[in-house]
């Protein structure tokens, strides 16, 4: 019963979606022809009137815009671009652990596994509208393939073959397709209001129109599809187990909050400064996440994503986590294999490819560590040294020691604890690029902090240790440059100078996306086009509308205003109402009408 509504809801809407769309073409159109016929017609119009023509051009944009949307949203849309084909050689692993799963809940294991670069799994049913039959697709991020435990991966992909068990996709698809119409649809009209001023002027209710249809075509698929979550969740518990579900409910968010960290605070400074990216990103991360400093972090973001509210068809995380712990667990659940290991490292890297010059993983760390330990620098440098030039690391460590590095901490930072750490990391990454270029000590990347330095002779602890001394006491900074040059750096070297790791490059991205121009032109090109071929056609039904004389052929009466007035113009051969004879000065009745009766009371005369 339940399937069955799903089923009727689904294609009420998908159907309804249609059927508006198709009303709103047929209106339009008819008011299209009218304002051509209004146009071109001069007796109903005078004057030019291009008033209906302005508003037929500029509503058939965004009309346009809703019937492509629709249309897309419609067709089988294929594989994601931004998507890898993982076949059978590259993840045998992989493919087996699917179909296992697929054959426990009972459904046919997808037709291909793609790979994709976002934390997140999903499934789809690409087919036609109402076909029974589709293409299934099984979406996996990368970042979840090394972010989660063995156990918690097969939960989450047990959740995702939950809904081809119960058909989720084959009902309630159309109508998500028809949402992500008329969503789309909305988005492109905004636009197309926006660059072009004909647009603006006229299609402020069409808009209005799609936009509340899109809103109540959400509202009505947005509860059966967090009912639908539900019932994949308690599949998967059946399957996988509840206490791996949950715990891989918790991590998915969180392993996308660290993916997202990883791309906007890592991978995406580093490719600014240096031109540079990784050749095998999902490696530098999982390195990142193995950070034993980083544990009590990602454990913080665990318990942080229960609290997450309901996002759009996914209902809150405390309610699904409360609904599986009424739900029995299964000790007696093999364990989960390992596949991440397994798969093939080439779908890996293209599935996690970023624009950029390429360098060994291991290399761009190296280059990450170098680059945020010059950037915490260069927080203290801009304190202590605001002056464009570029001071050398014996003068700001002869500033430092000066005996106000408690105020200079209070800059840094109002709390004063927080203000000293970071003026001791500061200069601790001073003085460990200067012995950096000499040679004497490398840099580990770290997932807290810029990293640590490394060496035969010098420990991170050690630069730390005489940094802080060198705070305290005006001659630790003599014995710390005096260890700085028995070590072989040369404290007269300008803080600025790039260790030989790093290159800097200049990268200038386009004042506007060609693809936006394109779209631009587009639709102004339209609202032209439409907008010239109405006028043509109404001009043309101008020139071919003669007007049709009021009376027959020869017939003009000489005043309208009396139609008692019957006097006849030389020349006329009849008149309606009776016949006519030529006499002498033209033409007469050829009978005397009879007289009117008088209507009008007379006053008695007496004899």
């Amino acid at each position: 019963m339940i399937a069955s509504l799903r089923a009727l809801l689904a294609l009420t809407l998908l159907v309804g979606v249609y059927l508006f769309t198709g009303l709103l073409v047929l209106l339009w159109t008819g008011f299209a022809v009218a304002g051509v016929w209004l146009l071109g017609s001069r007796e109903a119009n005078p004057q030019f009137n291009t008033t209906p023509l302005l508003l037929a051009a500029a509503t058939s944009v965004p009309l346009a815009l809703t019937v492509r949307e629709l249309v897309r949203a419609s067709r089988p849309a294929g594989p994601r671009p931004d998507s890898v084909l993982l076949t059978r050689t590259d993840g045998a692993a992989l493919w087996e652990l699917v179909e296992t799963l697929a054959e426990q809940v009972g459904t046919a294991p997808p037709r291909e596994i793609r790979l994709t670069g976002e934390a997140n799994a999903a499934v789809t049913d690409d087919a036609w509208p109402l076909s029974p039959t589709g293409r299934r697709r099984l979406y996996v991020g990368v970042p979840l393939l090394v972010g989660l435990r063995p156990d918690e991966l097969r939960a989450v992909l047990a959740h995702e073959l939950g809904h081809y068990a119960r058909q989720h996709a084959r009902f309630t698809e159309p109508a998500h397709r028809a949402h992500v119409g008329m969503a789309m649809a909305r988005q492109r009209i905004r636009e197309a209001m926006v660059v072009n001023h004909l647009v603006r002027l006229y299609a402020g209710l069409l808009l209005l129109t799609v936009a509340g249809c899109a809103a109540l075509t959400y509202r009505l698929v947005r509860p059966v599809r967090r009912r639908q979550e539900l019932e994949a969740d308690r599949i998967a518990a059946e399957v996988a187990g509840t206490a791996a579900l949950a715990d891989g409910l918790r991590s998915v968010p969180a392993v996308a909050a660290a993916w997202a960290r990883f791309e906007e605070d890592l991978v995406e400074p580093v490719r600014r400064a240096t031109g540079t990216v990784p050749d095998a990103a999902y490696r530098a991360f999982a390195h990142l996440l193995a950070d034993p400093e980083y544990q009590p972090e990602l454990a913080a973001l665990r318990r942080a994503a229960e609290r997450l509210p309901a996002d759009g068809f996914h209902p809150a995380l405390r309610c699904r986590l409360d609904r599986l712990g009424g739900l029995p667990d299964d000790p007696r659940l093999p364990p989960a294999p390992e596949v991440t290991a397994a798969l093939a490292p080439g779908p890996l890297r293209r599935a996690t490819t970023y624009p950029g010059r390429k360098r060994p993983w291991r290399t761009w760390l190296d280059t990450l560590a170098t680059h945020r330990a010059g950037e915490a620098a260069d927080a203290v440098v801009r304190v202590l040294h605001p002056d464009p030039e570029r001071p050398t690391v014996a003068e700001v460590l002869h500033r430092v020691g000066s005996g106000r590095a408690d105020r200079i901490a209070r800059t840094l930072d109002p709390d004063p604890q927080l203000g000293r750490q970071q003026l001791i990391e500061g200069v601790s990454a001073l003085v460990g690029l200067c012995l950096m270029r000499a040679g004497r000590v490398g840099v580990t990347a770290r997932w807290t902090g810029w990293g640590r330095f490394t060496g035969p002779a010098v420990r991170h602890d050690d630069i730390t240790a005489w940094v802080t001394a060198a705070l305290d006491d005006p001659d630790g900074v003599v014995r710390l440059l005096a260890r700085l040059t028995a070590l072989g750096a040369d404290p007269e070297d300008s803080v600025g100078d790039t260790p030989v790791a790093t290159v800097r490059v200049l990268t200038i991205a386009p004042e506007l996306n060609e693809d936006v121009r394109r779209r631009h032109r587009d639709i102004a090109n339209v609202s032209l086009a439409v907008l010239v071929c109405l006028a043509v056609l109404g001009f043309a039904r101008w020139l071919g509308d003669e007007p049709e004389p009021p009376y027959r052929p020869g017939i003009v009466p000489t005043r309208l205003s009396d139609p008692l007035d019957q006097r006849p113009l030389p020349g006329l051969d009849t008149l309606p109402g009776y016949p006519l004879r030529p006499t002498g000065g033209g033409l007469v009745p050829a009978w005397t009408p009879p007289p009117l009766p008088d209507l009008v009371p007379r006053p008695a005369t007496g004899g």
